[in-house]
């Protein structure tokens, strides 16, 4: 690996448009970010969501999807940790594996902005590559926000039009978030940065189609992945257009067309942080984020009434969006019932709770569930806020008569409803405490929220089994 390239002085977040181009701006933006521009809320967010993300890949390290995938990449050697694993691995693969492992279960964070999953592209890469590098916490902090950031305006600059398309945004976005975090560990300058992400934008893909299946977490693995590889070849002197974002059939044009894009939505970068506002949503449900308002929604009903009977009836108006992305029919699949909107309110009505273990091949089979299902009638709810796709209206009705009624706008871990810190550090045992022990989780948690006391070595020493 080619030695650190000396950066450039620095640039105030946010001080110019991208009259230069939009990789050339975002390139600067990027070379010149510094930890003394990051605010407390920002700082705050970005520990949160690195734990969340550690203990997604944490309850994914064992399933079959990662065992797989860490076997085909047994040759790729290296000193980089594999979460709630024993083995190691090179950079890139240790950042494939983790990445993918976190996403197994759809339990990591998400941004308004990105329309996908941010920190499961951006942290197995800036832990990976880190861990190698041995960083210490402000840099990993940085990389980690300068990452979600460059993904997140990114995801301004070609939404909604990119996702409406049926790209997965976490596996387009997520590769230019993971190289622009390379790029900071790297200490790369702004020519090497442009090249970094514009070998990241060919590297861009990812298709809705196979959501519900083991493909989906491959994507944001493969996202951190590619962002590791782009950050160390532009490192080595490879190089690419520094127009790859916005030129002619460059990334703006191919996925979302020209007409569409608003590059200048990314002069606000850094102005405020993404992780500030929108800020990521911390999830609770192992489904669709677009469902999960229309889940708590569900949920408080039962805690008020039971919702049972022969009259039951339970009416769900959902967004566009959401109705986009949905499973049609009963699904086939554990992977494909979490995209099933029917699947979920019967799975939350009937059991008063939605884990990991009501989405497998054999849970979809519980007759049960599929009884109540049949007393689910979902529509797309013309009255509900424009642009919103979380929001959901729930009607319960016994026979004829509505007994029950609630509209919400965003989910439960959304900013504006955050998670207790109790409720959070439940989630992180729930998920950490199997692969770790209740110890071992309990020292990975506070090493992050002690971040940036903690380097990369240490918290990758944390995420592994004892022995």
């Amino acid at each position: 690996m080619a030695g650190q390239v000396r950066r450039m002085s620095a640039l105030p977040a946010g001080s110019q448009a991208p009259e230069a181009g939009l990789t050339r701006f975002l390139a600067r933006a990027i070379a010149r970010a510094r930890y003394a521009d990051l605010n407390a809320a920002t700082l705050a967010q970005a520990r949160l969501a690195i734990a969340d993300c550690m203990a997604c890949g944490l309850a994914g390290a064992d399933t079959p999807a990662v065992r797989a995938l860490a076997a085909a990449m047994a040759d790729a050697a290296g000193p980089c940790g594999l979460w709630g694993r024993g083995e190691r691995a090179a950079p890139h693969a240790a950042a494939l594996i983790n990445g993918t492992a976190a996403h197994v279960h759809a339990l990591d964070d998400t941004n308004e902005s990105m329309r996908g999953h941010p920190s499961v592209a951006v942290w197995p890469a800036v832990a990976a590559l880190g861990e190698a590098l041995d960083a210490g916490g402000e840099a990993l902090l940085l990389a980690y926000c300068v990452g979600v950031e460059t993904a997140a305006k990114l995801g301004r600059c070609v939404n909604d039009r990119h996702s409406r398309l049926g790209w997965h945004t976490t596996s387009t976005l997520g590769p230019v978030g993971a190289a622009a975090a390379g790029a900071v560990l790297l200490g790369l300058d702004d020519v090497r940065t442009a090249h970094a992400l514009g070998i990241a934008a060919s590297m861009a893909g990812g298709l809705r189609v196979n959501f519900g299946t083991m493909t989906k977490a491959l994507h944001a693995g493969w996202s951190a992945h590619n962002g590791v590889l782009a950050a160390r070849l532009a490192a080595d002197g490879v190089t690419a257009s520094e127009q790859a974002l916005e030129g002619h059939e460059g990334f703006v044009a191919l996925f979302c067309g020209d007409e569409d894009g608003k590059p200048e939505a990314a002069a606000s970068w850094g102005a405020p942080w993404e992780l500030e506002a929108p800020g990521v949503v911390i999830k609770q449900y192992p489904t669709c984020s677009l469902q999960h308002a229309l889940i708590d929604l569900v949920l408080e009903a039962r805690a008020q009434r039971p919702l049972d009977g022969p009259g039951l009836r339970l009416e769900c108006s959902i967004s566009q969006r959401l109705d986009a992305m949905r499973t049609q029919g009963w699904p086939t699949h554990g992977g494909s019932a979490k995209f099933s909107v029917e699947y979920g309110v019967a799975v939350a009505a009937l059991r008063g709770t939605q884990g990991i273990e009501d989405f497998t091949d054999e849970a979809v089979r519980d007759e049960a569930v599929r009884a109540m299902a049949d007393r689910v009638r979902v529509q797309v709810g013309a009255h509900l806020t424009p642009g919103n796709g979380d929001a959901a209206e729930l009607r319960v009705f016994d026979g004829q008569t509505l007994v029950h009624q609630a509209r919400r706008e965003k989910p439960c871990g959304h900013p504006s409803h955050p998670l207790s810190e109790a409720a959070f550090a439940d989630k992180f045992h729930a998920l950490g405490d199997p692969a770790l022990g209740a110890g071992r989780a309990r020292q990975l948690l506070a090493l992050i929220r002690a971040l940036p006391s903690a380097g990369a070595r240490a918290l990758a020493q944390a995420a592994a089994p004892a022995g």
